[in-house]
Formats: structure tokens, sequence, C-alpha cells
């Protein structure tokens, strides 16, 4: 069976749990989805991939090799293959344009639905199924020059983009509310937008109580009913908001995006715009004694950084 047709037919899968009356069977669900849309991608390296390199483009492990002829080529070695960081990297070489933010977003959106939500429902999955839709219309198309109903056959193709379409139309509701409101701060209005609901994993989180304060509004998930303030929905979202930011910049060396704020104890104090959106206190950045700037680990408040604070404890 080629790498195509396990694409599919783990799609395929994927809709038919999906459909399930079985709630058991969505966990499978995002399994199957997800694995299908990885399929689909190494089907596209494997296709590049030169004659006789045993699949060189899908495999973790490459060798170089001398041909009778005396030139250098590159084997695969192996039964493993790519993982998700290893197919990005290599189609970003290879020019292949692909929503790496979707994708991320639904391998987020499975996990989740996997090990931390206490709730699943079909409304935890409608999230992810509209972005696969993006995705799989996308990449079938531009990539492997095909049509995704013809590939993926009516009844998986029809499901996804009828649960998509439902899901938009809802989840753009309740944009419309949220953008209604003056949040006063970018980050904090993009939080409250892509928030997904703790207990169940749906996106669909409206506005229900609108005041002229900010603060007082209220919210609730159209999914399952689960119902926030202000203060306890935005230090939801903020670090939510942020988290694929923080984990690549702390993986690169780089600093956090957010920080924990020394004002309200939040995990909400974004450092771009030196402040926290919840309480909207901003804390000094450069160090009163010695001028050199903060660390971020280091920013607690007190306007000195720690080897100045140490100093200063020792003169006590």
């Amino acid at each position: 069976m080629t790498i195509l047709q396990n694409a599919v037919d783990s799609i395929s899968m994927g809709i038919e749990d999906y459909n399930s009356s079985d709630s058991r069977r969505l966990v499978s669900c995002t399994r199957n989805i997800f694995a299908g849309i990885l399929l689909l991608f190494k089907h596209k390296l494997a296709e590049l991939s030169p004659a006789g390199s045993d699949e060189v483009l899908i495999k973790q492990r490459v060798l170089p090799s001398r041909s009778t002829a005396g030139t250098v080529e590159w084997q695969g070695q192996g039964k493993k293959t790519v993982d998700v960081q290893q197919i990005k990297d290599r189609f970003e070489s290879l020019g292949i344009s692909v929503d790496w933010t979707r994708v991320e977003k639904i391998n987020r959106y499975r996990n989740d639905i996997e090990h931390y939500y206490s709730s699943q429902s079909h409304e935890s999955i409608k999230a992810l199924i509209a972005d696969t839709f993006i995705v799989l219309r996308d990449f079938v198309r531009t990539h492997l020059q095909q049509e995704p109903l013809d590939l993926l056959g009516a009844d998986s193709w029809n499901t996804i983009t009828s649960v998509a379409e439902v899901y938009d139309r809802e989840k753009q509701e309740c944009v419309n509310h949220i953008k209604a409101i003056d949040w006063k701060y970018d980050s904090l209005e993009g939080a409250l937008v892509d928030y997904r609901c703790k207990k169940c994993g749906s996106g669909l989180i409206d506005v229900v109580d609108t005041a002229t304060d900010r603060t007082e509004c209220k919210f609730r998930c159209l999914s399952c009913g689960e119902t926030n303030n202000f203060e306890s929905m935005a230090a939801k979202a903020i670090p939510d908001y942020f988290a694929s930011e923080n984990h690549l910049s702390i993986k690169d060396g780089g600093d956090p995006v957010t920080i924990m704020c020394p004002n309200c104890g939040e995990d909400t104090y974004v450092l771009e715009e030196d402040l926290c959106p919840i309480c909207e206190e901003s804390v000094e950045r450069e160090c009163q004694r010695c001028g050199c700037a903060i660390p971020p680990e280091e920013i607690d408040g007190s306007g000195y950084c720690s080897y100045c604070n140490h100093m200063m404890s020792k003169d006590d």
C-alpha cells in the first residue's frame, strides 16, 4: 500500500470516528486526521526523492554513498521517517509552502483532546477539522495537483467542508462580538479571539455580558457552557496565546515573550508591550543602580537586577 493511500485511509477513518455515536472514538478521530496530514506531506517528499535513493527525503537517517561512477549520492537508511520539524525544514528548503501555523494548531488540538480536556465532544473537534479543511485544500490542490474531493472521496470531503463551514460561521460571530469591544491592547484582543475552552477545547468563546468597562465583561463557551469573568479569561488566554512563541524563543536561546506579572501574579506580563494587559501595570526594565537592562527572569518590580539586589542586601 502506498503512502498516499495510507494518508487517504487515515483521514477517512478519522472522519468515520467523528461521525460515530461512540464518544470514545473522538480521540481516535484526532489521531487519524493528523496522521493522515503528515502522510500526505511524506508522500510529497517521497515523490521528490531521487530514484534509487530509498526515498531519501522521508528518512530520518541520511548517509552519503559512492555510485559506480564514483559520484557521491545520498541514501535513506533504516525505517524511521521524518518527524514534523524535519518535514517543515525539508519543505522550506525545497520551497514547498504550507500553513504551518494551522498545522501546529491541529497538532495542539490533537494533544489537548487526547490528554487534557475533561469534557470531550464533537464540538471540541470542530476547530481541528476547520483548520484541517484549509490545510488539505491548499496542499492537495497546490502541491499534489489534485482535487480534495477526488482524492479523499465525497463522504470524507463533504463532512470536512460542512463541519468547517458551520464552525467558521459560529466562530466569526464570536470574533465579531469580541472585536466590537475596546480591549486597549492588541495582545489581549488576539488572545481572546484565539482562546479555546479549557474544559472542552472549543474555540467558540463569546462575550455574553458586555459592559462599558472591559473588566466587567463576561465570557461563555458556546459548546459546554463554561463561563469566565474578564480576569480569569485573560489569565488563561494570554499564556495560551504566547505559548508557542515562548517555547520557540526559549528553545533557540532567546528571552521569553511573557513573564509573571510582578503586580498581579499572573503569567501575563507582555515584554514587547512592557505591561500586563490585566492589571495594566508597567515595571522598571532598567536597573536603577547599575543602569543595565534587567533580564526577564530577574524582573520582580523592584527596579533592580538580581546582582544589585544582592549587593544592596549586603550593605544593609
